[in-house]
């Protein structure tokens, strides 16, 4: 591939405008087309960083595969988009068109139940919660749901930073589902390699998620306090589920099991919004069981 010098600028541009730091475009190189970054381009800052990579992809011709995984990686970024389009468009036209960056294509709300659904289950420090339970009673829910075919459920337990990251990228589900403790500043609470207490923010999960809007379609932290981690996540992901609160053991497994046994209802309204028919059905799960819950969870919708 043939790449004027002004053109290689403005993929520099865009390749930072879309992966602002060194550890996303680390792991966009790593889960797209496993190279090592190290490896590849040193430098003292992204922008040395960014201009060797796309130097060495010239001269070893890969820049086409470059600019495919960016794309694939982060569809939604305009700027990458455009050059995109500019380099592509002869050699390459079918990743010009947005649905082809994806390597899922996300559905839309009313389609979500005419196509099979990956569910991961992410449970972190279990010490002291009846995460296991939890877990049984969104198998069960979703093994008594009506249309139970549409449904992969894939767990992960005892969670670090790393194995949420990896897991999303090696599954690339549609729900993703996490159980655990949630902190009063609404970050998630992991360990560490070592088995300390790791929490990890609202603007890392949204940083987290930002990479996986081409799959990933509803995220649910069912984990006390969570709401913030959610209104941040909901910046990327269509559907963002939240606790505003510290929340039950008891509360927390009704509503998993209300919002999937919905999730698995035959859809009489075809331009019925599922995920949101899913959450209040959720709610009414918990009100069932304890009413004075039932206002804990909330749902943040992407703009």
């Amino acid at each position: 591939m043939n790449i004027s010098g002004q053109q290689s600028k403005k993929l520099t541009y865009a390749l930072m405008d879309a992966f602002p730091d060194k550890a996303s475009l680390e792991q966009m190189l790593s889960f797209e087309l496993d190279k090592n970054l190290d490896s590849i381009a040193g430098g003292s800052n992204l922008q040395v960083i960014v201009f060797n990579l796309i130097k060495v992809s010239k001269a070893e011709n890969w820049t086409k595969d470059l600019i495919s995984a960016a794309c694939n990686s982060n569809p939604g970024n305009s700027n990458l988009r455009a050059i995109a389009e500019e380099l592509l468009q002869n050699s390459q036209p079918e990743v010009i068109s947005a649905p082809s960056y994806n390597k899922v294509t996300t559905p839309t709300p009313t389609q979500q139940n005419t196509q099979q659904q990956k569910i991961l289950i992410l449970a972190a420090i279990p010490k002291g919660l009846s995460l296991g339970k939890e877990i049984q009673e969104i198998e069960d829910a979703i093994r008594g749901a009506s249309r139970r075919d549409l449904f992969d459920v894939r767990t992960r337990t005892d969670v670090r930073p790393k194995d949420i990251r990896r897991a999303i990228a090696e599954e690339k589900p549609q729900i993703v589902h996490f159980c655990g403790h949630g902190l009063e500043d609404g970050s998630l609470l992991l360990e560490d390699d070592g088995g300390n207490e790791k929490p990890v923010t609202p603007q890392g999960l949204a940083l987290l998620f930002r990479l996986h809007t081409d799959y990933v379609n509803c995220v649910l932290l069912n984990a006390c306090n969570s709401l913030e981690s959610a209104n941040a996540i909901s910046q990327h992901i269509n559907y963002a589920i939240g606790m505003n609160q510290p929340i039950t053991d008891k509360s927390a497994i009704a509503f998993s099991q209300g919002f999937y046994d919905a999730l698995g209802y035959e859809v009489q309204d075809s331009n019925q919004d599922v995920f949101q028919r899913a959450f209040e059905e959720g709610l009414v799960a918990i009100a069932m069981e304890d009413f004075s819950q039932e206002s804990i969870p909330e749902i943040k919708k992407k703009l």
